[in-house]
C-alpha cells in the first residue's frame, strides 16, 4: 500500500466513525435542547403584530412582496426578480422607494 492509499483509507475510517457517532449522538440527545434559546410566545407574537401593522401600511402590492420577500424570506434580489418577472433593478428600485415611503409614513 502506499502512502496516499493508506492516507485515503484513514480518511475513509475517520468519516465512517465521525458519521456513527453523529447518529448515535442525534439519537440519544434528539429531544434536548436549551430552554434559553426558546423565544417566548408573547414576544413572537407581538414581533408579528408590529410587522403585520407595517405590512398594512405599505399599498402596493408589488411593494409589499419585495419587502417581505427579500427581509423575511431571504431572498436575493435576484430571485424575487424572477417570482415577480422584472428586472433586478426594478426590485431594488421598489424596494428603496417601499423603504422610504415606511421610513416617512413611521417617522410621522
Amino acid at each position: 500500500m502506499t502512502k496516499e492509499q493508506c492516507r485515503s483509507e484513514l480518511k475513509k475510517m475517520a468519516w465512517r466513525l465521525q458519521y456513527r457517532s453523529k447518529v448515535t449522538a442525534n439519537k440519544e440527545f434528539g429531544m434536548v435542547f436549551d430552554i434559553t434559546t426558546i423565544d417566548s410566545f408573547e414576544n413572537d407574537s407581538i414581533s408579528r403584530i408590529h410587522v403585520e401593522e407595517i405590512f398594512a401600511l405599505i399599498p402596493s402590492d408589488v411593494g409589499k412582496k419585495v419587502i417581505h420577500d427579500v427581509y423575511l424570506c431571504g431572498k436575493s434580489e435576484k430571485e424575487v426578480s424572477a417570482d415577480l418577472q422584472i428586472s433586478q433593478q426594478g426590485v431594488n428600485k421598489w424596494k428603496k422607494k417601499t423603504l422610504s415611503f415606511l421610513s416617512t409614513k413611521l417617522s410621522s
